[in-house]
């Protein structure tokens, strides 16, 4: 029996069997996990104490409205973590602290998951509360990882990627990765793959990150799989070792996009497909379909939405998150060779998305791309000389390139027109001029025409004063979720 192999079986399978006292007392770490290997009957013996278990979960808030736990838990981690839960159990969370103490892995790999879903994605002023919380979650998941538990030395190796709770070290975590991966855990050629594939504490090499997800996908993983077909994506679009084909990406992407939920590849997939129909790439042109898909993919997590990418509304996106950084490798890996790569490495350079701020590059990529041609980069590029950002402060320059924008049909260039002629910013204001550049780029679908006209219309701006006209175009806008039209609706008593 002791030749019996832990990763011929779930890893973490039974790390916690131990929680139990009475069981260290009698038996060995190593005899309890054979036994557990050996005899099934444990297994559905140990669940039946499960419930209560969920049941705290459920007093404690960790659970989701459809009864399954927030946080992601193996089940030999909630048998483990039963045998501590009697029914009388508060959602006082001392009981799980007294365990974790006495070196159960169970309970500290739980305390640091639960601070994990805590602290999420949401900033802290206090820089100094949030570093705290993080040592503590490192802490926690390197008790469990000395206590030999599996999951807490993956996600152990994610704070040393990331820099949680300890200074980033690519190489540390990779070298935790690779022990787990070559033991067979799925999750782990998953993240070596992307260590691969990104070039982090490895040399990057393609060929070796497939080589890690396809083990992955061996196992029946269907994150190791749509790894590569987003990888295959990426090497369709640029034409990198295949053959250039938008419409083997736009499939890919699309693949990614609809049945993954992976919180790295699924949101980027999901953006370039809505650039693939708003530039009319490896499908029909539609540009409003492609609009409404990057709009609602904006996630706290990928804050990449229409406001970002396409039109004047900015707000502060920079972010040094997994997803960002990944965003920025894949375009700055096609940047020699798609155009919309580069722009797109522009807009991360913008924002400080995925990468460091620098707004002078940023500028600069934008005018190159906005001399070649390309309306998006002419919009961008009208935008920095207008709000002086990246270059110095020229709206007659601003206005000219608007203008090649909107003569191209961007509708986010007919608009900044229509701005320009009703503000009088880098042209004589004309209201009747305005209005009729707000059509233009309202009746392309765009929701800022829209309400802007709807504005027109009532107040008589350029055009006749017209309420029912007006109330026609916030409901346009409105209904595409745009909160001054929505408001403007409510102002004439008109909503919902």
């Amino acid at each position: 029996m002791a030749q019996l192999a832990i990763d011929e079986h779930s890893p973490d399978i039974f790390a916690i069997v131990c929680f139990n006292d009475s069981f260290q007392l009698a038996l060995s770490f190593d005899d309890i996990k054979t036994l557990l290997l050996v005899c099934k009957r444990a297994r559905p013996l140990l669940s039946s104490k499960v419930p209560r278990f969920h049941r705290w979960c459920q007093k404690a808030g960790l659970c989701r409205p459809d009864g399954g736990l927030r946080i992601g838990l193996t089940h030999s981690h909630e048998i483990a973590i039963s045998l501590h839960c009697d029914e009388q159990v508060t959602i006082d969370r001392s009981w799980l602290v007294a365990q974790a103490d006495k070196g159960n892995a169970a309970a500290s790999y739980f305390l640091a998951i639960i601070l994990q879903i805590g602290v999420g994605g949401r900033p802290y002023r206090n820089r100094s509360k949030q570093q705290a919380i993080h040592q503590q979650i490192f802490r926690h998941l390197k008790n469990a990882t000395n206590a030999n538990d599996t999951m807490a030395q993956f996600h152990l190796a994610g704070c040393y990627h990331d820099g949680t709770g300890v200074d980033q070290d690519h190489t540390k975590a990779v070298e935790l990765y690779r022990n787990l991966a070559e033991r067979g855990l799925s999750q782990a050629q998953i993240a070596l793959g992307c260590c691969f594939e990104g070039g982090e504490g490895v040399d990057q090499d393609f060929d070796t990150a497939i080589k890690w997800y396809s083990k992955a996908s061996d196992q029946s993983s269907e994150d190791g799989r749509l790894y590569i077909v987003f990888l295959r994506a990426w090497f369709s679009f640029i034409g990198h070792g295949v053959e250039q084909s938008d419409e083997n990406a736009l499939n890919h992407w699309q693949e990614v996009s609809t049945q993954s939920t992976d919180p790295v590849i699924k949101p980027i997939a999901t953006h370039m497909v809505g650039w693939m129909h708003y530039l009319g790439r490896g499908s029909q042109r539609d540009q409003l379909k492609g609009i409404t898909i990057i709009r609602k993919n904006e996630s706290d997590e990928f804050n990449l939405g229409e406001n970002e990418c396409l039109t004047s509304i900015w707000k502060d996106i920079k972010s040094d998150s997994p997803v960002a950084c990944k965003f920025f490798q894949l375009c700055q890996l096609g940047s020699d060779r798609d155009w919309i790569c580069r722009h797109l490495v522009a807009v991360c350079l913008f924002y400080g998305f995925g990468t460091t701020e620098d707004r002078v590059k940023a500028a600069g990529m934008f005018e190159q791309l906005a001399n070649e041609g390309h309306s998006d980069s002419q919009l961008w590029i009208g935008e920095c000389y207008h709000w002086s950002v990246g270059v110095s402060e020229d709206n007659d320059n601003a206005f000219e390139w608007f203008s090649k924008s909107a003569d191209q049909g961007n509708s986010y260039g007919q608009w900044m027109v229509g701005e320009c002629y009703y503000n009088g910013h880098g042209v004589a204001e004309d209201l009747a001029k305005a209005a009729e550049w707000y059509r233009k780029s309202a009746e392309q679908g765009n929701r800022y025409g829209q309400h802007d006209l709807g504005n027109c219309y009532r107040y008589g701006d350029g055009v006749p004063k017209d309420i029912d006209t007006a109330v026609f175009w916030y409901h346009k806008s409105a209904d595409q979720g745009f909160e001054y039209a929505i408001n403007g609706l409510k102002r004439l008593g008109k909503w919902p």
